[in-house]
């Protein structure tokens, strides 16, 4: 796994000294559940949903330039074997509250889609958001993802929930990039 720089982040590979921060934003109320997880009820469960993402080897650790402390996580995840088939991956992010409003998910995700795009080799990429997520879907639209459909899915208290589909292809996102400084 690469590291992946931008303006103000580091994207790195997680590893176990992560925990403490991992726990400290996982058992927030209002982290999890936007993104279909229960809040993490000790440092021991945290321990082994990181020893899963660092095996799965698909999630990077987003910390910030000047200090590599975890304050989030951002994966391009291949959910299954239609995605591989068809070169694509799905993109899934989530920060700890203290960061929230300061544009950092959306440069962490440019500099994702632009690895998977560049050096992924992908041909899509999709992500998606709860309905009722409107930061995360306001991170998806800045991206210049197009919507795609509306289903459901089943989160973490076995509830049906709707969500939002959406995806960019690499064809759609070179020729933002060419309009857009901000893009690599």
């Amino acid at each position: 796994m690469d590291i992946i720089k931008t303006k103000r982040l580091i994207l790195r590979p997680l590893k176990l000294s992560d925990v403490e921060s991992f726990y400290n934003y996982a058992k927030k109320p209002n982290i999890g559940p936007k993104a279909g997880w229960q809040p993490h009820t000790s440092i021991e469960e945290s321990l082994k949903i990181l020893q899963l993402m660092i095996k799965e080897n698909e999630v990077w650790a987003i910390t910030l330039k000047d200090c590599d402390q975890l304050i989030g996580t951002i994966g391009l995840h291949e959910r299954n074997i239609h995605y591989a088939l068809e070169n694509k991956r799905e993109l899934g992010y989530v920060l700890d509250d203290t960061y929230w409003n300061q544009g950092l998910m959306t440069e962490a995700a440019q500099g994702i889609i632009f690895y998977g795009f560049k050096t992924l080799k992908l041909d899509k990429i999709m992500c998606g958001h709860y309905i009722d997520n409107a930061q995360s879907k306001r991170v998806i639209e800045k991206l210049g993802f197009k919507y795609v459909f509306e289903g459901e899915h089943t989160n973490a208290s076995k509830e049906k929930v709707k969500i939002k589909m959406y995806e960019i292809t690499k064809d759609n996102y070179l020729k933002r990039s060419m309009k857009n400084d901000n893009i690599r």
